[in-house]
């Protein structure tokens, strides 16, 4: 997609910085993915959530019913639910882990490519300045010689061939003045160039850091929610193992405990989930507008701005 954005524009054709656009956009799609695994677990912890309260509920009926009779045994009811959550485990898997893992080693590679690309184009920056800084002297310094030699002619040169000596004089001090003005005029832009490119890359740069913000947020809140959850499966192994009236009733009472704990971990996870997506999609969208705004020409900015929508619609199809 970066390079979609990036192929009409003279001044990104620096292949590196096309390189890293196309890096950033593939290191915040991963990230959009990685909080949407996130978002689908917790989706799945909120169906332990409905089972553990019916659980618990379950506990309260069985604890007042003293008619057991037959083959029933105290706590049937609650120990088959407390099995449910058993089964479901942990939605927070290996794919979850492997993820956060990918994602957060992407993008700090990314940070240490923006800053060295930013130092590139600094140096190539302080060369373009050194070089018009001498192309104004030398011009400037030819144009005060010829300046001196038409001085001369009018002292020198007889009348008959002074006019026609002055002539070439003048004409070849206003052609080192006009290609002095071209040569510093194309350096200049040079420099426009390179300061429209650190400009992207520090907009990416920034951007990165906001992704890499968002992520630490969503790795604690889920992190939060994995040691709740812990608490919850271990205390449900002890009592569908021993199946005992009592190893259910300490069991029950700590899950009635932390029930209430797990459901708000699983809120602000998704919670979570919704604002950094926001934030992290946003970015990406701020890029884009950085790039085109810094065309010079609004027909190549719809022209670029086409070719993504038209991408992006081409791919929603194949999905």
């Amino acid at each position: 997609m970066g390079e979609s954005i990036i192929a009409s524009e003279d001044a990104f054709k620096n292949e590196e910085l096309r390189s890293l656009v196309d890096l950033y956009y593939e290191s915040s799609t991963k990230t959009l993915d990685l909080f949407n695994t996130v978002g689908n677990s917790a989706n799945k912890a909120k169906l332990s959530i409905v089972i553990l309260r019916t659980a618990i509920q379950q506990f309260e009926k069985e604890s007042k019913d003293t008619d057991l009779g037959g083959n029933k045994k105290k706590y049937e009811g609650t120990l088959e639910e407390l099995n449910k959550v058993k089964a479901m485990g942990d939605p927070f898997g290996d794919e979850y882990k492997n993820q956060m893992k990918s994602v957060r080693e992407e993008q700090l590679i990314l940070l240490e490519k923006f800053h060295e690309l930013a130092v590139k184009l600094d140096s190539k920056k302080k060369i373009l300045k050194r070089k018009r800084r001498w192309v104004t002297i030398v011009y400037a310094t030819a144009a005060m010689s010829f300046l001196a030699v038409e001085i001369c002619l009018f002292i020198v040169i007889p009348p008959l061939g002074l006019y026609t000596a002055f002539g070439v004089a003048t004409g070849l001090n206003y052609v080192i003045g006009t290609v002095g003005v071209l040569v510093h005029k194309v350096l200049k832009n040079r420099e426009k160039d390179l300061d429209r490119q650190k400009e992207v890359v520090n907009k990416m740069k920034d951007n990165t850091n906001v992704n890499i913000q968002a992520t630490n947020t969503i790795h604690s809140l889920v992190e939060k929610l994995i040691i709740s959850l812990s608490l919850i499966l271990g205390s449900v192994e002890r009592a569908v193992v021993k199946k005992e009236e009592e190893a259910v009733k300490p069991v029950m009472d700590l899950i009635r405990d932390e029930v209430d704990t797990f459901a708000t971990a699983i809120k602000e996870v998704g919670e979570a989930v919704a604002t950094c997506s926001t934030c992290v999609a946003s970015g990406k969208l701020q890029v884009l507008e950085h790039i085109t705004n810094s065309m010079s020409s609004k027909g190549k900015k719809l022209h670029v701005l086409e070719r993504i929508t038209n991408k992006m619609s081409s791919k929603g199809k194949k999905k």
